[in-house]
């Protein structure tokens, strides 16, 4: 029986770290006190578990990167299917996403960015530098908090590196951002920026980078 619940414990957490403590006593029947024993003897972070678990997700964005990288000019909202995404998230391998997509400009800065998540968009985004953030419910906007970021310096595909007014190929900033509510993970914010002039300022004072141009 106890050699059960540890196995049960440990698949569940390998199968989705997003689960909390409580929620893997819950579903193993057994104390929150034993789950942090079993985890412990086993030598598993559910943290670090997290941001590996993150990472995979990553990986398989790339994978469909080209599928994906539709560069609008006004915003568009389109669906796709979560398991052309996301395979590495167990919860969103069968649910169609939401994939809003635009290029944005912040004073000289141009970009394009896309917002991917399983949440129903609103529409009605201004055209200034409004952040596609708001295009999530408000029930999930107030309590939107960024788990990682990751900042790549990568080579531009053609139709981006056109969009942009690039050389196709030159290298530009991939700034993918991890957004949770709850410790539930609800959307991927992924920026392309040109690298000219770039500066990237991170405090810890504030709970993410923060994008600008240096003078």
């Amino acid at each position: 029986m106890e050699d059960s619940i540890k196995g049960r414990v440990i698949a569940l957490a390998k199968g989705d770290p997003y689960l909390t403590v409580k929620d893997l006593a819950r579903e193993a029947g057994t104390t929150t006190r034993y789950v942090r024993t079993i985890l412990s003897e086993a030598n598993l972070s559910l943290h670090e578990m997290r941001r590996l678990y993150a990472r995979r997700l990553e990986g398989d964005r790339t994978r469909s990167s080209q599928e994906l990288l539709s560069v609008p000019r006004e915003l568009t909202i389109r669906k796709v299917a979560g398991r052309e995404v996301a395979n590495a998230l167990a919860r969103w391998q069968e649910v169609d996403l939401s994939v809003a997509s635009r290029l944005q400009r912040q004073g000289s800065l141009l970009g394009f960015e896309q917002l991917i998540t399983p949440a129903e968009l609103q529409i009605g985004l201004k055209s200034d530098g409004t952040s596609l953030r708001s295009l999530l419910p408000s029930k999930l906007r107030g309590k939107l908090e960024v788990v990682e970021q990751k900042a790549e310096i990568l080579p531009a595909p053609e139709e981006l590196a056109s969009s942009l007014a690039l050389t196709p190929g030159e290298q530009v900033l991939r700034l993918t951002t991890y957004l949770q509510v709850e410790k539930e993970p609800v959307a991927l914010e992924v920026r392309w920026l040109a690298l000219s002039g770039l500066v990237l300022k991170w405090s810890r004072f504030a709970e993410e980078i923060a994008i600008e141009l240096g003078s």
